[in-house]
């Protein structure tokens, strides 16, 4: 037997603990482990509410920078289908569209002129207190192309990135609006338009217009990006008058036909989008047929939308639109009734217009029209 065989017999066995002491002995090693973490939660409670308070914060006010930011960020308006297109004014435009597929061009130069004007009350220079009413108008021209490249260089290296110019007539025409109005101006001597006060016509031109949406003031590229569908056309003209705010206009039918237009004439966009603009126009509600006569005296045949406003009251917006060709040959704002700011003018009176004489593509050689006095103003000095 060795030693430790021996030693071992010669001890007596400890017993081993009750199960009452193993269990009151590992309550008390649970109680003394656990002390230490409540003291240490009751220590950085206040600090871990506080941190997890501000975590949430910042959570949700994440969130709603976020939100506010998909806010403003997602167009308000997508394609969707027009509305009934059934109705007389409708047929007129759907015909116009199709009168501008036939008679569809292209070319490397966008030209248009204008005679742009309004109507205004003016005092007598001679008799105190009299007042008569004249039509004022001026020349307007805008050339555009498809690209600077396709514009080309002004003389003396100048706006080597123009893509489009608009420039105005010399002088300012005034002419009596009626014949009792011409009575009344030919007794004042026949006065011009800087006798009568009347500098620019720019001031109070499309006043009414801005009730709500940004001005369509995009440039020729991204004209020449406009979506030919009527539908996405519709809603890319409606975003980009929500860019500043991004909320949908309270009117946006009455935007679309007060504003949509510059594409038929003045715009260098294609002939697609231009019967993509007569389309959309056709599905605009509250638009009716009218048969009238332009600020020339020219009769014509279009469609027409009123606008009430404060300071203008109601105004009929017409646009007169050749049916042969679907070119717009005018357009021009008729006083239903006045109101504060045309209180002056008679019911019938036509207080903003414009005729449109040409507005068509063209190769002809960009020089030839262009006014001479900008050329010039380009040209370099000669040298000495």
């Amino acid at each position: 037997m060795d030693d430790l065989t021996l030693i071992s017999r010669m001890h007596t066995a400890e017993r081993p603990p009750s199960p009452e002491t193993t269990h009151a002995a590992r309550r008390r090693l649970l109680a003394e482990a656990a002390a230490p973490r409540r003291r240490l939660a009751r220590l950085f409670q206040p600090k871990r509410r506080a941190a997890l308070v501000a975590a949430a914060t910042a959570c949700a006010l994440a969130a709603a920078s976020w939100t506010a930011y998909r806010g403003e960020t997602r167009p308000p308006y997508h394609p969707e289908p027009l509305a009934d297109q059934n109705g007389p004014a409708s047929t007129f435009l759907l015909a116009a569209a199709d009168a501008s597929t036939r008679h569809a061009s292209d070319g490397r130069l966008w030209y248009v002129h204008r005679v742009v004007g309004k109507s205004v009350v003016v005092p007598s220079t001679r008799l105190h207190g009299a007042h008569y009413t004249v039509q004022t108008t001026k020349d307007a021209y805008i050339l555009s192309a498809k690209s600077a490249k396709d514009f080309g260089p002004l003389p003396g290296g100048e706006r080597e990135t123009t893509t489009s110019l608009g420039w105005d007539g010399e002088k300012v025409a005034v002419r009596p609006a009626t014949p009792a109005d011409g009575k009344a101006w030919r007794a004042d001597g026949r006065p011009d338009a800087a006798q009568l006060g009347i500098r620019d016509l720019d001031d109070e031109v499309g006043s009414p217009f801005l009730q709500e949406g940004a001005e369509l003031d995009f440039g020729v590229d991204a004209a020449r990006r406009l979506p030919a569908n009527p539908s996405k056309l519709r809603a890319w003209l409606l975003n980009y008058a929500t860019k500043f705010d991004h909320r949908r206009l309270r009117a946006p039918d009455l935007y679309l036909f007060l504003n949509a237009p510059s594409l038929l004439a003045d715009r260098a966009v294609t002939d697609r989008v231009r019967i993509a603009t007569y389309r959309m126009l056709a599905g605009l509600r509250d638009v009716k047929t009218i048969n009238d006569t332009d600020a020339a005296g020219h009769p014509g045949r279009g469609v027409a939308m009123r606008q009430t406003t404060r300071d203008y009251g109601t105004i009929e917006w017409q646009l007169l639109i050749d049916p042969e060709t679907g070119r717009l040959t005018a357009s021009q704002g008729i006083v239903v009734t006045p109101g504060p700011k045309n209180a002056g003018l008679r019911p019938g009176t036509r207080q903003f217009f414009e005729i449109v004489k040409a507005a068509e593509w063209t190769n002809a050689p960009r020089d030839s029209l262009l006014p001479k006095w900008i050329l010039n103003l380009n040209r370099p000095p000669s040298a000495n």
